[in-house]
C-alpha cells in the first residue's frame, strides 16, 4: 500500500528552506530552484556551489540553527545538515507546525518525501516509492525521459494560453474534453512539438471555432467514433500502447466477459463501463444488440470503445461489428490484441512454428454455432495430419475429446502431443500436457475450465517453461512401463 500521497507544492509565497551548507543540501537547493525563485539557506558556512548561487540571487542566507520562527509557514523544509541531532530537532519543530520536512536517507524523520523529476517546463512528472527504492525511482525517471518529447512543456504553455478563450465558446464539461483531445491527439499538437508554433496556433483557432460553432447548432455536430480494441488474453502489460491510449480517451466502454480487471483500471475514471460478456451458451446480450449499443452511442458523439478478449479478427466477431458500424457511415478503427494461442505458446516458451517439426499453424475454434462440436468440413484434415503443422484450437474445452477423436480418424498419430492452457498470461495460469489419443478417451480428465486453447503438434512436445502437467492414456501409461 502507498504510504505517501503524491501532490504538488507551490513556492509562489513563502521561499522554503534548506538547513545546511554542504555538498548534500547543494544538492537539494539544486532541485528546489527549478521551481522556487530562491531558497533560503540556513548554515553558518555554505559550500562554493551554494556560495556561487547566493551571489547570483538565487540562494539567501539565513542564520544556522533555525527555530520555530523561522520555520513556520514554509511551503518545504530540508534538513540536509548530516548531523543527527540536528536533523532530529528540525524535524520535530516542523511536525509540530504543520510544515512538511524532509530529511535525507532518514525516512522516519519526513513527512514529505522527494521524487524523482521529470522536467519539461509546465509539465512535471514525479516517480516516488515511498523512499522505500530511490535509485528503481531514478531508473524509472531515466526511461521517462527518453519517452516525452523534449518539447511537451511548450505544448502544456501554448494550451494554457487558450484555456480562458475555451472557457468562454465551450461550456465546461464533455463538449470542452472532446476539444481538447483533439487539440492533443491531433496536428495542432504534432505542428508545436516539430516546433511550429504559428501553424499549431492557427490549427487550435481552428478547432475551437469550429467546436462553438458545432455547439450552437451553426455546424453539424461531429460524430462519434467506435474503436475496436484486443484486450489480450488477460495479462494488462500486453495490451499495445495505442490499445491504452484508446481507453484513456474512451466516453463508454463496452467489454467481453474475458476482459481482466486490471485492463478495465486503464480505462477513463469518468468513462462508462457496459458489460456485454459472452460465454458458450450463455450469450448475455445478442450480438445484434451490441451492434446496435455501439452505432446508437457513435451517433450520439460518444468516443466507444468495443474491448474484446484476445483479437478483435480471431473468434472475436470483430468482423460482424464492423460491418454493422459501416454499414451506419460510422469511422472506425481496429486496434490488435495479442491472441490467446499466441499468449500460450509465448507463456510455455513453445513456438507455434518451427523449421524442424512444424511448418504452418492453423487457428480453430472447438464449436460452431450453437455451441455444437465442430464438424471440420472446411478443412483438409488428411493433409494437415500428413505434414509438419500445428493446430490451435480455442474455445475446446468440452469439445476436446470429439476433437482429438476426428483428428484421430483423419490420420493423426496417436501419440501426437497436446498441450492445453487455461487462463494464458494470467496469475492462474494452468498448463497440461497429454496426447491426443488420451483426450480422445476422456477430455474432462485435464479439468479445464474456460477460457483455454488447445495445442496440437509436435511442438507441443518441445521443452515447456514453468510446472506443466502431464495426463495420459491408461494403455499409454501400461507401454510406457512396459
Amino acid at each position: 500500500m502507498m504510504r505517501t500521497f503524491p501532490i504538488f507544492v507551490s513556492f509562489d509565497g513563502k521561499p522554503p528552506l534548506v538547513v545546511g551548507g554542504g555538498p548534500l543540501a547543494a544538492i537539494k537547493t539544486r532541485l528546489l530552484l527549478k521551481r522556487a525563485g530562491h531558497v533560503d539557506v540556513a548554515a553558518e558556512t555554505l559550500n562554493p556551489e551554494l556560495s556561487d548561487l547566493e551571489a547570483e540571487g538565487k540562494v539567501v542566507l539565513q542564520p544556522a540553527h533555525p527555530g520555530v520562527d523561522q520555520i513556520r509557514g514554509r511551503p518545504l523544509v530540508i534538513s540536509a545538515t548530516e548531523i543527527e541531532g540536528e536533523d532530529a530537532r528540525i524535524a520535530e519543530i516542523s511536525h509540530g507546525l504543520g510544515v512538511p520536512v524532509n530529511v535525507p536517507d532518514r525516512p522516519a524523520l519526513c513527512t514529505a518525501v522527494l521524487p524523482a523529476i521529470v522536467d519539461r517546463g509546465e509539465v512535471t512528472v514525479a516517480v516516488g516509492t515511498s523512499a522505500a527504492a530511490p535509485v528503481l525511482a531514478q531508473r524509472l525517471r531515466a526511461w521517462l525521459e527518453n519517452e516525452l518529447h523534449p518539447r511537451l512543456g511548450d505544448l502544456a504553455e501554448l494550451a494554457g494560453q487558450f484555456r480562458d478563450r475555451v472557457a468562454e465558446r465551450l461550456p465546461e464539461g464533455t463538449e470542452r474534453r472532446r476539444l481538447w483531445e483533439r487539440i492533443f491527439d491531433g496536428p495542432a499538437a504534432r505542428a508545436m512539438l516539430h516546433g511550429d508554433e504559428d501553424a499549431a496556433r492557427k490549427l487550435i483557432d481552428h478547432e475551437i471555432e469550429t467546436a462553438a460553432l458545432a455547439g450552437n447548432g451553426e455546424a453539424p455536430e461531429s460524430q462519434g467514433r467506435v474503436l475496436l480494441i484486443g484486450a489480450g488474453p488477460g495479462d494488462p502489460e500486453l495490451l499495445t500502447m495505442k490499445a491504452v491510449r484508446a481507453l484513456k480517451a474512451a466516453d463508454v466502454v463496452f467489454y467481453d466477459k474475458l476482459v481482466g480487471d486490471g485492463v478495465l483500471e486503464l480505462a477513463r475514471r469518468e468513462a462508462e463501463l457496459v458489460s456485454v460478456g459472452k460465454a458458450k451458451g450463455a450469450h448475455s446480450v445478442p450480438q445484434a444488440e451490441i451492434n446496435a449499443l455501439l452505432v446508437a452511442r457513435a451517433k450520439a458523439g460518444h468516443t466507444v470503445v468495443r474491448l474484446k478478449g484476445g483479437d478483435p479478427f480471431i473468434f472475436g466477431r470483430g468482423g460482424e461489428e464492423l460491418d454493422a458500424l459501416r454499414a451506419e457511415g460510422i469511422p472506425v478503427e481496429v486496434v490488435p490484441g495479442v491472441t490467446a494461442g499466441a499468449a500460450a505458446a509465448a507463456s510455455l516458451q513453445i513456438p507455434l512454428t518451427h523449421r524442424d517439426v512444424s511448418h504452418t499453424v492453423t487457428f480453430l475454434s472447438g464449436h460452431e454455432a450453437g455451441g455444437k462440436a465442430p464438424s471440420f468440413e472446411h478443412l483438409d484434415l488428411k493433409a494437415l495430419a500428413s505434414g509438419n503443422n500445428t493446430l490451435v484450437v480455442y474455445m475446446g474445452v468440452t469439445t476436446g475429446a470429439v476433437i482429438a477423436q476426428r483428428l484421430l480418424e483423419a490420420g493423426f498419430r496417436e501419440a501426437l502431443p497436446v498441450i492445453a492452457v487455461e487462463n494464458a498470461s494470467r496469475e492462474n495460469e494452468r498448463r497440461v500436457a497429454t496426447t491426443i489419443s488420451a483426450l480422445a478417451n476422456d477430455t474432462g480428465s485435464l479439468g479445464l475450465k474456460s477460457p483455454a486453447v488447445l495445442i496440437f503438434g509436435e511442438v507441443a512436445g518441445l521443452p515447456a517453461a514453468g510446472a506443466v502437467e502431464t495426463i495420459l492414456a491408461q494403455e499409454e501409461v501400461v507401454r510406457a512401463y512396459a
